[in-house]
């Protein structure tokens, strides 16, 4: 029923189809339906690129930045499902579907100020900074990640907005410390990272915590940061927390 929803002047509704059609394509992925997931993302992107209205030009693209970043993760998820590793060619896919996003978030944050520009501008810089810490360019992603902080403290932002910031810096932080060590001996300077990761993680904790918006994905970060810091006890409490969350969220929905 959702994907016919009626607008009121008549006809169907693009933007509630597409919406749709990408929330079952998000499911699917978790759901390891990769096929069905891809399917759903390409039909969500055409409808956004060729039948949504052009007057609300701003969010048709704002969705398909976001749709691209998912097809990105899709990709490097269906890759170690099924070949147990991320091939090159899943990578250079990956890439491109992130270079692509990130274009497509450049048009947003070059266009002239209007309704919600603030928010999506937030949301860009957030998204490019995730897939540049992906990329493992670390410099890029925090530099992004300021912006968006920067953002952040305007009136219009909550605690919630500014702390899933700080929950991506802690992450870049812990990013960087598991790839320097995969690289070089352990030092001072790295061991910098993971107390930085804990730092962001705990100011981010308490903001969302407060706020009762603390998603799946901070008990995970801070599962991994307990484990590395000693704690094992802490770790694996939070991980299973993690977990519950996790099957709470995709449970009761279907792609069928």
């Amino acid at each position: 029923p959702h994907l016919m929803a009626q607008s009121e002047g008549g006809g169907f509704n693009q933007f509630e189809k597409a919406d749709a059609l990408a929330e079952h394509g998000k499911v699917c992925k978790r759901l390891g339906k990769y096929n069905d997931s891809q399917k759903y993302y390409d039909e969500a992107f055409l409808i956004y690129k060729k039948e949504c209205p052009q007057e609300d030009d701003l969010r048709r693209i704002d969705v398909q930045a976001r749709i691209r970043f998912e097809q990105a993760d899709l990709t490097l998820i269906r890759s170690i499902g099924e070949q147990k590793a991320v091939t090159k060619e899943a990578r250079r896919d990956s890439i491109d579907k992130w270079n692509e996003s990130s274009k497509l978030c450049q048009e947003i944050i070059d266009a002239k100020p209007g309704n919600l520009y603030l928010l999506r501008k937030y949301r860009c810089y957030l998204l490019m900074a995730i897939e540049y810490g992906k990329l493992k360019q670390w410099d890029d992603a925090q530099k992004h990640l300021e912006l968006t902080r920067k953002i952040g403290q305007n009136d219009r932002f909550s605690e919630v907005d500014i702390g899933r910031v700080r929950m991506w810096m802690g992450k870049l932080h812990f990013d960087r410390y598991i790839d320097n060590c995969s690289t070089i001996a352990h030092d001072e300077q790295n061991g910098q990272n993971l107390i930085k990761a804990q730092i962001q993680t705990s100011i981010a904790w308490q903001k969302l915590h407060e706020a009762n918006s603390a998603p799946a994905n901070i008990y995970l970060f801070r599962a991994h940061i307990s484990y590395f810091l000693g704690d094992t006890h802490k770790a694996i409490n939070l991980a299973i927390v993690y977990l519950i969350m996790h099957v709470k969220n995709i449970s009761g929905r279907s792609c069928c």
